[in-house]
């Protein structure tokens, strides 16, 4: 709602007022009465200009997207896996790229490749259905070796070595945060 109100240039108190059963998550198609802006309000006068913000387009598709993942928690890992329906196996970018795909959102088999598309995101704008970049022990340099997809609460769909195969791991630790790279959204 913090979010819609700073477009709409208003306040999440004034949202709220004018749209009294209003809850979050807000569900897709939901009509929203804007309050109407006091032009003659100081911030109005100042000619203070507000930050533009950026509202996910295909936000009903991430929960989509997460209860397919969730399905497939302990399908076996494989580096390098062949595509899924043959192989019954997922390595993570194959994984992440199946889940897209399913979905209508065509994403490149690799890593590498995914954290080139969609819109770079400051780790703490990282949102649910929102992929997540990491660089792997096994490279020297600051490349893509691991990607997952963020599912809230500081917490991930991914998949690496079986057992667990897919399953959903907790990011937001000094593990994962030493290695964090990029976060990418896609939706």
């Amino acid at each position: 709602m913090r979010s819609i109100a700073k477009l709409l240039n208003t306040s999440v108190k004034q949202l709220l007022s004018k749209n009294k059963n209003l809850r979050q998550p807000i569900p897709p198609g939901t009509k929203i009465v804007i309050p109407t802006l006091d032009f003659d309000s100081p911030s109005q006068r100042t000619g203070k200009r507000s930050r533009s913000i950026q509202i996910k387009q295909n936000v009903e598709l991430a929960p989509k997207i997460i209860a397919l993942g969730r399905k497939l928690i302990g399908t076996p890992y494989q580096f390098g896996a062949a595509p899924y329906p043959q192989s019954k196996k997922f390595d993570c970018s194959s994984y992440t790229q199946y889940l897209f795909n399913r979905n209508g959102i065509f994403l490149p088999r690799t890593g590498v490749l995914q954290s080139r598309k969609g819109r770079a995101l400051k780790i703490r704008n990282i949102e649910p259905g929102d992929l997540i970049f990491f660089r792997r022990d096994r490279y020297s340099d600051n490349r893509i070796g691991h990607v997952g997809i963020d599912i809230g609460n500081g917490r991930m769909l991914n998949t690496y070595k079986s057992p667990p195969g897919v399953t959903i791991t907790t990011w937001r630790t000094p593990y994962w945060l030493r290695r964090y790279v990029t976060a990418r959204e896609i939706l």
